[in-house]
């Protein structure tokens, strides 16, 4: 069932297991949105949404493929990238656990996920997607967490993660004119992010002014979007789920932690769907119930 409005998705790393558990829950009960806006790894669990995989997020995460885990130590020290890119957007959805884009491409859903401009510091969306390899691209581009990956290019341009301007794409989302939202965040529901900055961050890209000075009110402009998503839902225009346990770090290796964080977010997609079928007036009689 194809609902017309927007799935707007938080980043996150690990913690958008949370994110895959409530979205394979959906899935598995036919639940799917027109649009949908996703950041960072929020935005690799969405193309296996669009995708039509259920569990293909967690097999990617969980997984071992030819003797290689998707993300590990041993990956960041031997290449500069926590993931393995090739892996992860080649050799998996080509060979090893093939990646369905015929259903990604003519399943009737659109996909914009951001990228960063390390240049100009602002985001970067995008939505059309020219092929395959293509896809990846952009999808691992979103993906590219300052530090602990190395630097993307878009047509000559250098981009990071797109959480690093645009964390919560919901006002992307309300300016391209939908009008009702499900938004699924990773970090539970008081968290405020610290007002201060990455020394870190700043110190490796200090060339690039218009990216630190990104950095430095990234907090703030977080804040002001979780404050936002409030307020969408205190005036009947959004549902926002997070999650109601302790969340695993930005890049966590242990499968147990990730997994039970997992299994939270499909058992909260119980609830997600009711609330779902209400909020969006939307009749799924035939679809699964537990």
């Amino acid at each position: 069932m194809l609902i017309e409005g927007g799935l707007v998705l938080e980043g996150g790393g690990t913690r958008c297991l949370f994110t895959a558990g409530i979205l394979d829950y959906l899935m598995e009960n036919d639940i799917y949105f027109t649009d949908v806006y996703s950041v960072s790894a929020g935005a690799y669990v969405a193309i296996n949404y669009l995708s039509k995989q259920i569990g293909r997020t967690k097999e990617t995460f969980f997984g071992t493929f030819d003797g290689k885990k998707a993300i590990s130590a041993k990956s960041f020290f031997t290449t500069g990238n926590v993931y393995d890119i090739d892996l992860l957007f080649n050799r998996m959805p080509n060979e090893l656990l093939p990646f369905n884009y015929d259903e990604f491409f003519n399943g009737g859903q659109k996909l914009t996920m951001s990228l960063t401009d390390l240049r100009t510091g602002e985001p970067v969306y995008i939505n059309r997607y020219e092929s395959n390899s293509h896809l990846m691209d952009m999808c691992c581009s979103s993906n590219s967490f300052p530090i602990i990956t190395r630097t993307r290019f878009l047509d000559g341009r250098p981009m990071t993660d797109g959480g690093m301007a645009d964390a919560i794409p919901i006002r992307k989302a309300v300016a391209d004119g939908c009008k009702k939202f499900l938004i699924i965040l990773t970090q539970q529901s008081r968290y405020r992010k610290k007002l201060k900055t990455s020394k870190l961050i700043t110190t490796r890209y200090f060339w690039h002014r218009n990216f630190v000075k990104t950095i430095k009110e990234r907090p703030y402009k977080y804040n002001a979007d979780l404050d936002y998503v409030e307020e969408l839902v205190d005036k009947g225009d959004a549902i926002a789920y997070y999650p109601e346990i302790t969340p695993p770090p930005l890049i966590c290796f242990k499968n147990e932690r990730i997994d039970v964080f997992y299994r939270h977010g499909y058992e909260m997609g119980k609830k997600v769907l009711e609330n779902v079928k209400a909020f969006f007036n939307i009749n799924t009689a035939n679809s699964k119930e537990d």
